[in-house]
């Protein structure tokens, strides 16, 4: 399923792709596991997911905050190569999705930025947010994938910055 992005993000060819990592698989799995039943009740529409080589996750139907002109979108999230240790580079919506008075969202960009796969020409809009590590309140996930931070904590993060006006 979604050959092209996984064409995007040179994933296919598995003599290149480098060794699997059980660990980043398992806990990718755990997560996406842990957030499944509450993307599978209207008004959402379930979740896609990479479950061959856990590189992305798509939330259709995804809800847009009060500020967007238009109120659903289509939420992707690559997940880097060291997740959990490294979070995702901020995160694409489907559209450039224009804001209630009619201005543009400066942090969603048509290209990408910081080491994120610049996903344009797939239609994919690319949203600049990244976590900071070694500083007070940055991304340390721990062992256990229901314990911060994980893939609810960066969910979290995503709806607080598509919410808030920086």
């Amino acid at each position: 399923m979604l050959d092209w992005l996984k064409t995007q993000l040179k994933i296919g060819n598995e003599q290149t792709r480098p060794p699997v990592n059980q660990r980043r698989n398992g806990r990718i799995d755990a997560e996406v596991m842990m957030i499944a039943e509450r993307f599978s009740r209207p008004p959402y529409q379930g979740i896609l997911y990479d479950d061959v080589n856990r590189d992305w996750l798509i939330i259709p139907n995804y809800p847009l905050p009060d500020r967007f002109a238009q109120r659903r979108c289509d939420l992707l999230i690559v997940f880097p190569e060291m997740y959990p240790e490294a979070p995702p580079i901020g995160f694409y919506l489907n559209r450039k999705f224009a804001l209630r008075d009619g201005r543009v969202d400066a942090h969603l960009t048509s290209r990408s930025y910081h080491g994120a796969p610049d996903l344009i020409d797939q239609g994919w809009h690319w949203y600049c947010v990244t976590m900071t590590a070694n500083s007070p309140g940055a991304w340390s996930p721990k062992a256990d994938h229901r314990q911060p931070d994980n893939l609810w904590t960066y969910l979290t993060m995503v709806r607080e910055v598509l919410t808030n006006d920086f």
